[in-house]
C-alpha cells in the first residue's frame, strides 16, 4: 500500500446566488453506499453566482432541484465572481455592502473565463473544458446524469476536528481502479446560512440564505499530488493532512478585499464557526475534469 501524508500549517496567509435550504452536508464524511459499503460517484456543481445577479438564484434554485434528484451525491460550490455581479456596494450604501469574493474565487474565474460568458453560469465536474465547460441552469441536469454513469475510479474520505479556531482535516484517498495520470487533491473551506442581500429577479431580498459559499482554498490553489507516482493501483491508499487556523484565513479575506479586489470594502468576515464546511474533490491535471468529490461538516470533536 502506497501512503502520501502531507502536513500543511497555515498558520498565517501573508505569503502567499444561492438559497438551499439545507447544507447537504453528509457528516459521515463519505460518498459510501452504506447498503454496499462501496463508494458511488459524486458530482460538484461550481454555481458562479453574485449577489447582484437577479437571474442567479434560478440556478441556485435548479442545483436545490438537482440534489433533490440525486440527493448526497450532489455537492454544490457557490463561488461569487466578477466585478459587475459580485463587486460590494460602498460602505456609505445600506445593502449590498458584503463582499463574498475572494482571491481564489477569482483565479477560478479568470482561468475558466466564466463571467466572460455572463452569470449565472455553472461547470458540472469541469466537464468540457476548454470550450464546453461553462453550462446554462438548463444543462445541468443532463450532464449530471451523464457524469453519474461514468465509473468511480477514486474514493474520498474526509475527517476534522475543530478546537476553538484552529482546525485539523485530513483526507483519505482510496484508488478503486487501476490508472496513470496526474491527479489533484483540491481542499475548500465553505460557509452555509449566511444570511445577507442578494436580488432575486425583480425583488431586493436582505434575508437571503447563502449556502455552500467558497470562503478558502486551504490546499494549494490548483491541488496537491494525489501521489508522485504516476501509476496508480486498485486499492492504493494516500492520506493528506492540513492544519488551518480560521482567523488567519478570514482576515486574509478582509484583507484581500480591502487591498486586492475591484471596489472592495473589507467587509468580508464575521464568518460563523458553526456552519462551516469541507469540501474536497479529485481531478485530472490534464483535462481539469473533476473524478469525485466529498464534503463534511467541519466537525467541533
Amino acid at each position: 500500500m502506497k501512503n502520501l501524508i502531507y502536513s500543511i500549517f497555515i498558520i498565517s496567509l501573508i505569503s502567499s446566488c444561492d438559497i438551499i435550504e439545507e447544507p447537504y452536508i453528509n457528516n459521515n464524511g463519505g460518498g459510501v453506499d452504506t447498503s454496499s459499503n462501496q463508494y458511488v460517484k459524486n458530482i460538484l456543481i461550481e454555481d458562479f453566482t453574485g449577489h447582484l445577479c437577479q437571474n442567479c438564484p434560478d440556478a441556485a434554485r435548479e442545483l436545490e432541484a438537482i440534489h433533490d434528484v440525486y440527493g448526497a451525491q450532489i455537492i454544490g460550490l457557490a463561488i461569487h465572481v466578477g466585478n459587475t455581479f459580485a463587486r460590494p456596494y460602498p460602505l456609505s450604501q445600506t445593502k449590498f455592502t458584503y463582499d463574498f469574493r475572494s482571491k481564489w474565487g477569482e483565479e477560478f474565474d479568470n482561468f475558466f473565463n466564466i463571467t466572460d460568458a455572463g452569470l449565472p453560469k455553472g461547470m458540472i465536474n469541469r466537464i468540457g473544458y476548454p470550450n464546453d465547460h461553462r453550462k446554462d441552469k438548463g444543462q445541468w441536469l443532463s450532464s449530471v446524469g451523464d457524469e453519474l454513469s461514468k465509473d468511480v475510479i477514486f474514493g474520498i474520505n474526509i475527517s476534522s476536528t475543530l478546537l476553538t479556531d484552529n482546525a485539523e482535516i485530513t483526507i483519505n484517498t482510496d484508488a478503486l481502479k487501476n490508472t496513470t495520470g496526474n491527479y489533484k487533491l483540491v481542499v475548500c473551506l465553505t460557509e452555509n446560512g449566511i444570511i445577507n442581500w442578494q436580488k432575486d429577479g425583480t425583488l431586493e431580498d436582505q434575508n437571503y440564505i447563502h449556502n455552500h459559499v467558497l470562503r478558502s482554498v486551504i490546499s494549494s490553489t490548483w491541488g496537491d499530488e494525489v501521489t508522485l507516482d504516476s501509476e496508480i493501483n486498485n486499492g492504493d491508499s494516500f492520506e493528506h493532512s492540513y492544519s488551518i487556523n480560521l482567523s488567519d484565513l478570514e482576515n486574509f479575506n478582509m484583507d484581500h478585499s480591502a487591498n486586492v479586489l475591484f471596489q472592495g470594502n473589507g467587509q468580508a468576515g464575521d464568518w460563523n464557526i458553526n456552519n462551516f464546511g469541507i469540501v474536497a474533490y479529485i481531478y485530472d491535471n490534464d483535462n481539469y475534469e473533476i473524478l469525485q468529490v466529498e464534503q463534511i461538516s467541519l466537525s467541533t470533536k
